[in-house]
């Protein structure tokens, strides 16, 4: 029940908001561009629009955006990701001005251009260029949303920001925000994400970083792709709109794509190589988290560095990457470490909380087999009380494509060659992958067809001082196992989820 509360009055937060938004956009003409503007600034030639179209060129834009969320009276609606005529139909309904789409829709005044995303990237790309902050870009496989937060933080030392506290990293998403950064903002931070082909470099358009950041590469959304060679050459479309004497921030220890970049300023982090530009050394973990030290080439100083409540190794790159992007915005390295030394995990990415005396481990909104990896290896290093046990809930990795026996055969030898006591699964694929592989006699295994069974077992087995470890990709839904087992814990992590959620959707509508 509270949890219904708490969506219903997120629902009512994004109407209210909205219905302000529109309120205020009529007292801030200046900010604000007609249908002609916008469609000469793109090189849309008016002349050839449809005569009801033509007949609203002298109105307002408000915003471009697709039909729900954002969208508000006076807007261009687009037609993206196959919505359905109808929905255009709706959006003229609610007050929309034009809709953007690839053809003409019948009783539906229709801006028809050729391509519609590349069409969207340029109009948001002017609003993009009215705003004066700086921009970063976070893009890779996996731990974007993680590197974002940890600049963020960074940058909040020194700098106004204006960063999504959680993973907006599509290209409506990123149109939407970068058409309404306020003038106060110094650094803007984006998350761009490359699950299909062609539009990361559209996104980059949007943003026109001035710092392009790489998380690691892996083969996540390859079924899109085809191979991870794709995959990288996709990266390195990002760098195609780094703004002049941008500098593109990537670790040595990690695929990447320097090799397809070879006039673009480069800065490299490293666990392994002392010649990159930042290094780290001296990585310990303790029950309070993660310290190590961080070596700056350039100046030949050494900074020690503690990540509070994160015990995975790998994030030691992420605080790397987040560093050097410090330096490249001129920030002094005591406050970056500042900065890191403040950030802390939410929500349902490598966040650690307690439900009693037992121990979550929440590392289910996105998944490859190198994250499972560094998982399962964060939760063995986590401290349980003697006799207590580490039980391993995992569900199947998305968009694997051929690779798919191959990655969960992985998944099962990770867990086996762990000293986890349990391992429970829901998903075909994992299911498929343990009837395939024996595991050690000692590791308690339990597969389900469905989540509900998988939670009741879960309850009969889990006691006080355990740890359990979920991890799994988005659509395998492990929140909602989190929710039926550990309901109270849930509630309050959702909680502090919602919060920087609801005032950031304020802050973006409102600005």
């Amino acid at each position: 029940m509270r949890l219904r509360i708490m969506e219903w009055f997120w629902r009512i937060s994004r109407w209210f908001a909205n219905r302000t938004f529109a309120k205020k956009l009529r007292k801030t003409p200046e900010k604000v561009l007609t249908l002609l503007q916008l469609c000469e600034k793109v090189g849309i030639p008016t002349d050839a629009l449809a005569e009801d179209v033509q007949r609203r060129l002298d109105e307002p834009v408000s915003q471009i955006a697709r039909f729900g969320g954002y969208l508000v009276r006076n807007a261009i609606c687009l037609q993206l990701y196959g919505d359905e005529d109808f929905r255009m139909r709706k959006a003229m309904q609610a007050g929309a001005l034009v809709c953007m789409s690839d053809h003409d829709i019948e009783n539906v005044p229709c801006l028809v251009v050729k391509d519609v995303p590349a069409t969207y990237a340029a109009m948001c790309a002017v609003y993009r260029d009215m705003a004066p902050a700086r921009g970063t870009a976070v893009t890779g496989s996996i731990g974007k949303t993680t590197v974002k937060r940890m600049i963020d933080s960074v940058y909040a030392q020194d700098f106004t920001t204006f960063c999504d506290p959680e993973n907006d990293n599509l290209l409506n998403s990123i149109g939407s925000v970068c058409q309404r950064i306020p003038d106060t903002v110094q650094q803007y931070i984006a998350e761009l994400s490359e699950d299909t082909p062609g539009l990361l470099a559209l996104m980059t358009e949007i943003v026109r970083p001035d710092i392009l950041v790489y998380t690691a590469i892996d083969k996540s959304h390859i079924e899109a792709f085809g191979t991870q060679e794709r995959i990288i050459e996709e990266f390195a479309t990002a760098a195609r709109y780094l703004r002049k004497g941008g500098v593109c921030i990537m670790s040595r220890d990690e695929l990447n794509p320097a090799h397809l970049l070879p006039d673009v300023r480069m800065q490299f982090v490293s666990q392994k190589d002392r010649d990159a530009d930042y290094f780290a050394d001296d990585v310990r973990v303790d029950p309070q988290g993660l310290t190590f030290t961080v070596h700056v080439r350039a100046t030949g100083k050494a900074y020690p560095v503690r990540l509070h409540n994160i015990f995975a190794v790998h994030n030691v790159t992420s605080a790397l990457l987040a560093f050097a992007a410090g330096v490249a915005s001129g920030m002094e390295p005591e406050q970056i470490v500042c900065g890191l030394n403040a950030f802390r995990t939410s929500g349902i990415r490598q966040n650690i909380y307690k439900s009693g005396a037992t121990t979550v481990y929440a590392d289910c909104f996105n998944a490859v087999a190198k994250s499972v990896r560094a998982a399962v290896e964060t939760a063995s290093k986590i401290p349980v009380r003697s006799g207590c046990k580490r039980i391993a809930v995992l569900g199947d990795i998305a968009e694997t494509g051929e690779y798919t026996q191959e990655v969960h055969r992985e998944l099962v030898e990770i867990v086996d060659n762990s000293d986890f006591a349990a391992l429970l699964t829901c998903g075909e694929n994992l299911r498929r992958a343990l009837e395939q592989n024996a595991v050690r006699d000692d590791l308690q295994v339990y597969t389900f067809e469905n989540q509900k069974a998988m939670n009741r077992q879960l309850k009969k087995l889990v006691r006080n001082g355990d740890l359990v470890l979920f991890k799994a990709s988005h659509s395998g839904r492990l929140k909602t196992s989190i929710r039926a087992v550990f309901p109270l814990a849930y509630l309050r992590e959702s909680i502090k989820y919602y919060t920087p959620r609801i005032k950031w959707y304020f802050r973006v509508i409102l600005n």
